[in-house]
């Protein structure tokens, strides 16, 4: 078994919970985006346009490192490298609360 070789893909620590506070931590969200790493980005409670600002900031992070982007909610943004796939079930969330 001396043929083997580590695989160094996306560690298994999981998921990345980010709310930042001001435009200056949006580096932070790279670093990790560039790492390869999932993000779940938190901009509630952030004055309106800069919140806008960041999540406009991120997305074009994102698509600039091949990464995916997707709003998940009001404010509540989800980044994937681009060896993850984003599926939206629409609909799923009200089936669900009906079983």
């Amino acid at each position: 078994m001396n043929n083997l070789l580590p695989f160094h893909g996306l560690s298994a620590d999981g998921i990345h919970l980010f709310h930042p506070q001001s435009f200056e931590e949006a580096q932070k969200a790279i670093v990790i985006m560039k790492a390869g790493e999932l993000l779940l980005v938190n901009l509630a409670g952030l004055e309106s346009k800069l919140a806008q600002r960041l999540a406009d900031y991120l997305a074009g992070s994102a698509l600039a490192l091949s990464g995916k982007h997707t709003e998940i909610g009001k404010d509540i943004h989800l980044f994937a490298p681009p060896t993850f796939s984003i599926t939206t079930v629409k609909g799923l969330i009200g089936w669900i609360g009906q079983h």
